[in-house]
């Protein structure tokens, strides 16, 4: 495995993330292409490379981001630290089961992000709140889905 792959792929990512992405909203919400290259780097590296890969994510998303300052710095290698325990455990092999897998994690990654603002007291309706939670975890399955393959073969991943 090319860690610096993934860390270029995650770059790249980010890069998207604040500038072409704006474009591509649905319904108000785009897909969450940081958490996209910390799966990919949580499911296809060693633990130390990894957990680089969602630290970077992390900062870079606290920096460009309305969210509490420094809480995706601690979510995303959190979030490395349970996927690679995971997939160490159980066999996560085709694309399908890693994409329920990514829903998953994004699901319960934006509730806690959305259940901290509401603890650090910003109002979030709660219509706007489940639209956010569902829509945006839905779609960054998707993503991930139709580039898996693409970001495998770039990257020299199996």
């Amino acid at each position: 495995m090319r860690p610096q792959s993934v860390f270029i792929l995650t770059a790249l990512f980010a890069l998207l993330q604040i500038t072409i992405l704006e474009h591509f909203k649905f319904f108000g919400v785009r897909p969450d292409l940081l958490m996209v290259a910390v799966f990919t780097g949580a499911v296809y590296l060693r633990l130390k490379p990894a957990l680089a890969v969602g630290l970077f994510a992390g900062i870079f998303k606290d920096v460009f981001s309305l969210h509490l300052f420094g809480v995706n710095a601690v979510l995303l290698p959190l979030w490395v630290l349970l996927i690679a325990n995971l997939v160490r455990r159980v066999s996560i092999e085709d694309n399908l089961s890693r994409t329920l897998f990514i829903l998953a994690v994004a699901l319960l990654n934006n509730l806690i992000i959305g259940l901290t603002l509401v603890y650090a007291g910003v109002s979030l309706p709660l219509g706007i709140f489940t639209r956010i939670l569902i829509l945006s975890s839905i779609y960054t399955a998707l993503c991930f889905y139709l580039t898996v393959r693409v970001m495998a073969k770039w990257a020299g991943l199996r």
